[in-house]
């Protein structure tokens, strides 16, 4: 059986006047009825990455990673995924990405065809690239075996519905269209300031609604289903896509996973969802900036820096109307599922962190007397301080005591290297300096950063990254912009309160 996936970053599944809006081609399948389209599929997460990784993997984005800044080439390796059973059952796997950082965040999931003289600097591939690597490749491609082939087509190209379109065309000559299994998807949706009149950042800060909300569009060949193409209104999650391709072909996932199949929705017209809980988020767990969005049938509960809100999206989609005061049942039922997932994706990403750790000069370190005030990311610093203290005298600052009964220099403080703008370091070292002579900085990654505190603060931050990115200013300017001028800040706002 052979398998395309074909991806557009960023389009809504309604139509608009901007490039995020349901492609023409995507609407004349609707319209022909040529498979079964989802007028109402969420994603787990409005940016790219995040939301690629969670399908691909069948779990929650917050549960994948710790932390979004990290080094791609230290992300965990992700070889439980729900591709794996396809490599199993001797698929052969392809797949063809728009982006560099996608490609490679991806290799050891999708086999991505990369080149790096393909993407200069960080540019994008353009719909008509994507399209003539996919045709050099099917020069080689062997139908009668399992293939499994993944495009990555960017939104924000005028000729991408032009180039799906030959795409489309191509399989229909080729007499692929009927035999074989389609899938169309965006990762993510994209924020409508025309519809929400709000100001927001970049859509991969919202986790409003409409930033949640994707394309997706199935075409199952008659020999796998004998039910008749249509429109399906039911919720269903883009996290569950890959699952339910694996049920109709009989594989089997094994590894532990949040996605579940929804082949009967299809089949039966059973909503599988139905009081299921499902968690998104904007951010992960040493980001500074908590958004985190828990659903269920028509309920979702938002929850915005500590802010929770419950709001029925059936009568009120625009999510303008907090109701959790006249649903106390509900708020805590998806209240207790906040926190149940909270702990749950520590425990997972404890073994991430165990494997940094212990390759770290960290776990060297024995019979020191050691200092790690509080400061950003908490939960760092809570995994420090339970691995700290099995060989180590860790010194808590209500501890009076112990800070006078032990001289200053021996004492050794931690601070925790913050890659946006270094904010709080040096006020932390001036708060405590008359505690202790000795000083080691970290990054997220457990590295020894004790050298970069002369390069942190905002100004610095913004001349960095200006010459880092100075290549790219024509092709994104406005994005970089954004990043560099006003993201520190944005962040900034919200780290504070663990420097006070």
């Amino acid at each position: 059986m052979n398998i395309f996936w074909i991806i557009i970053d960023g389009i809504c599944n309604y139509e608009r006047a901007d490039l995020h809006g349901l492609l023409p081609i995507l609407k004349k399948l609707k319209i022909n009825k040529e498979g079964f389209y989802f007028e109402n599929a969420i994603s787990q997460c409005p940016s790219t990455n995040l939301s690629l990784l969670s399908f691909l993997t069948g779990r929650f984005p917050y549960y994948l990673i710790p932390d979004y800044y990290r080094s791609i080439e230290n992300l965990p390796s992700f070889k439980d995924n729900n591709i794996s059973p396809l490599k199993k059952a001797n698929y052969n796997i392809q797949s063809i990405i728009f982006g560099r950082e996608q490609a490679i965040i991806t290799k050891n999931i999708l086999n991505p065809y990369y080149n790096k003289n393909l993407y200069p600097g960080d540019r994008w591939l353009d719909a008509k690239e994507v399209y003539q690597i996919f045709i050099q490749k099917m020069e080689h491609f062997t139908p009668s075996e399992n293939n499994f082939f993944l495009l990555f087509f960017r939104a924000s190209d005028p000729e991408t519905d032009s180039y799906l379109n030959k795409t489309i065309d191509y399989f229909r000559d080729k007499d692929l269209w009927d035999n074989s299994i389609f899938i169309f998807s965006s990762d993510h949706g994209y924020y409508d300031k025309n519809l929400y009149k709000k100001r927001k950042i970049m859509h991969f800060d919202d986790i409003h609604h409409s930033s949640m909300q994707p394309i997706l569009f199935l075409k199952i060949p008659s020999n796998l289903t004998k039910t008749q193409s249509k429109t399906i209104e039911t919720q269903v999650y883009l996290i569950d896509v890959m699952e339910t391709i694996l049920d109709y072909l009989n594989i089997e996932a094994t590894h532990e996973r949040e996605s579940i199949s929804f082949k009967k929705l299809i089949e039966e017209d059973m909503d599988v969802n139905k009081d299921r809980k499902v968690r998104g988020d904007c951010y992960l767990m040493f980001q500074t900036i908590k958004k985190t969005m828990i659903t269920k049938d028509e309920w979702k509960l938002l929850n915005i820096n500590g802010e929770f809100n419950l709001y029925n999206l059936k009568e009120d989609p625009l999510e303008k109307v907090d109701i959790k005061n006249s649903n106390p049942k509900i708020f805590n039922e998806f209240f207790r599922f906040y926190l149940k997932t909270e702990k749950k994706a520590y425990g997972i990403l404890k073994n991430t962190l165990n494997d940094i750790y212990n390759q770290s000069f960290l776990a060297s370190l024995e019979s020191e007397n050691l200092f790690i005030p509080n400061q950003f990311p908490p939960q760092l610093v809570k995994f420090l301080k339970e691995n700290l203290e099995i060989k180590n005298n860790l010194i808590n600052l209500s501890d009076a005591n112990k800070f006078n009964s032990i001289e200053n220099h021996s004492i050794i403080m931690i601070l925790i290297y913050n890659r946006m703008t270094g904010y709080g370091l040096k006020k932390l070292r001036r708060k405590y300096q008359k505690y202790t002579k000795k000083l080691i900085i970290l990054d997220t990654e457990l590295n020894d950063v004790s050298d970069q505190i002369k390069d942190t603060g905002y100004l610095k931050f913004v001349i960095r990254s200006l010459i880092k990115r100075r290549k790219l200013l024509l092709q994104r300017w406005k994005e970089i912009l954004v990043w560099i001028l006003y993201f520190p800040l944005y962040f900034n706002k919200h780290i504070r309160k663990f420097y006070n």
